[in-house]
């Protein structure tokens, strides 16, 4: 059974960084219910920022700092995973601290010998304005390289009206106005759940 890890990287629950997940996750089970799902809420886990020390530079690669943290924790879910999705807030240009965080404590698994090597990776950025969030994904694009994994973007739906990465925004398509407490972006909606659908039917051409 092939694993798919999504990652809500924001300290907030149940907003828009979680409502793309929820959307990859309806694209994924359009395409089959055999998936196995693993959704990470990093606000939920203690991670203790990376201090330079460089110990992970050196055999074994460990860093000190597991000892009293939860990063064993989603190091159990990552490196079993076949895909990983991470959805982030945009704070100021940038990822949220908690996933900055887990970004720089991932180090060890690339000085591991690259061990999320090949994992098909798809970004997703929440924004407030609709002009941003750009930076959120440039960041999570160069996490993924840095570790070998495979950079996917959406290609199902309109290639004029649809984007290849689902950035979701409170502010709606004229500008001048916001989502109200019970909207949801349609459009970055749709993109999310179509970019689950693609990272699905690519795990299942790969198991052919």
């Amino acid at each position: 059974m092939k694993t798919i890890c999504l990652i809500v990287g924001s300290p907030r629950k149940n907003k828009s960084s979680n409502f793309l997940i929820d959307k990859a996750i309806e694209g994924i089970r359009e395409v089959s219910a055999d998936f196995k799902l693993n959704k990470i809420q990093i606000i939920d886990y203690s991670i203790t920022p990376c201090n330079g020390c460089d110990a992970c530079l050196r055999p074994p690669n460990d860093c000190p700092l597991t000892e009293n943290d939860d990063i064993k924790k989603i190091e159990e879910l990552i490196l079993n995973t076949d895909a990983l999705l991470i959805a982030a807030p945009n704070y100021f240009g940038s990822v949220s601290s908690q996933i900055k965080t887990f970004i720089d404590r991932s180090r060890p698994w690339k000085m591991k010998n690259y061990l999320l090597k090949d994992v098909i990776f798809a970004p997703l950025a929440a924004t407030g304005l609709r002009n941003g969030g750009e930076g959120v994904i440039a960041d999570l694009i160069n996490f993924a390289l840095i570790h070998g994994m495979i950079v996917v973007g959406n290609a199902i739906g309109s290639p004029v009206l649809e984007g290849n990465i689902p950035i979701t925004s409170l502010q709606k398509h004229k500008l001048k106005e916001f989502i109200g407490k019970d909207e949801e972006d349609e459009l970055g909606g749709k993109i999310a759940k179509d970019l689950g659908k693609r990272v699905a039917e690519l795990l299942k051409k790969f198991e052919k």
